[in-house]
């Protein structure tokens, strides 16, 4: 890479998240080696580096490229990194369910640096267990472990379409609110219609009426996309009807359903 550019590496990711990660990839022209140019990106490549060079120096290093990620993909494991630029070295950030956000200094490739200073000696190391668990935070041992066997699951997994997690297109929705009826704009299978509860034929959303249409959207196998990406959930557009962007989701089942 270089001064200007930016990665991120996933090496777990919920399918869920597929779509909503990679409209993010695109706002921020993410690409790897495999991604076909010029083409619609088609899903995501587990352990692969997706490498931007927008210009956008500093997006990890100030938290912004982190705190998207989480937003959009809470449930995923990754990496991502600046590149050094003038002097100074680059920052890397790193994320798994149950642990968080790590982040610390880097080279060009990822590789986490440890200033000397910042390193307990050998003898406090062999006589205070406390410091071995100080150094493990320091270095994000966890996170590491966590990101490499990651790896090692991608390349033992030999089924087809391991390491690919697809990413349909977000697609439109036009919520009718005194009806109920959600219009879906699939372009594969055409329009399709969820039922949700009506709501009030003029005013504002109010939480339960957007929850109860999320509800039966996620029955259907639809997911609203993430406002970090999409803006605010169900803008107006016209006196009773709003719009808001899916993508598709496992469906959920109701447990009170048999």
């Amino acid at each position: 890479m270089n001064a200007v550019e930016f990665a991120v590496s996933v090496v777990e990711l919920p399918v869920e998240a597929a779509t909503p990660l990679a409209v993010v990839f695109d706002q921020l022209e993410l690409f790897c080696v495999d991604d076909e140019p010029d083409t619609a990106r088609a899903g995501i490549y587990l352990g692969a580096t997706y490498t931007s060079s927008q210009g956008r120096g500093g997006a990890v290093s100030d938290g912004r490229l982190p705190e998207l990620l989480a937003q959009v993909a809470p449930g995923a494991t990754w990496m991502a990194w600046d590149d050094p630029h003038e002097g100074w070295l680059g920052t890397v950030a790193l994320s798994a369910p149950g642990l968080g956000l790590w982040t610390g200094q880097c080279d060009g490739s990822g590789e986490i640096y440890l200033p000397a200073a910042a390193l307990p000696d050998p003898q406090t190391l062999l006589s205070n267990p406390a410091a071995l668990d100080r150094l493990a935070v320091l270095s994000g041992q966890a996170w590491l472990e966590r990101v490499t066997a990651g790896h090692a699951a991608l390349a033992a997994d030999p089924s087809p379409g391991a390491g690919f997690v697809p990413s349909p297109p977000p697609v439109e929705a036009e919520w009718d609110r005194p009806s109920g009826l959600i219009y879906i704009d699939d372009p594969v299978a055409g329009t399709q219609i969820v039922h949700a509860p009506p709501g009030p034929p003029v005013g504002e959303i109010n939480e339960a009426a957007a929850r109860a249409a999320e509800t039966a959207l996620q029955r259907a196998g639809w997911q609203l996309m993430p406002t970090a990406v999409s803006g605010p959930t169900w803008q107006r557009a016209g006196h009773a009807t709003h719009v808001a962007q899916l993508h598709r989701c496992p469906p959920r089942t109701d447990p009170a359903q048999p």
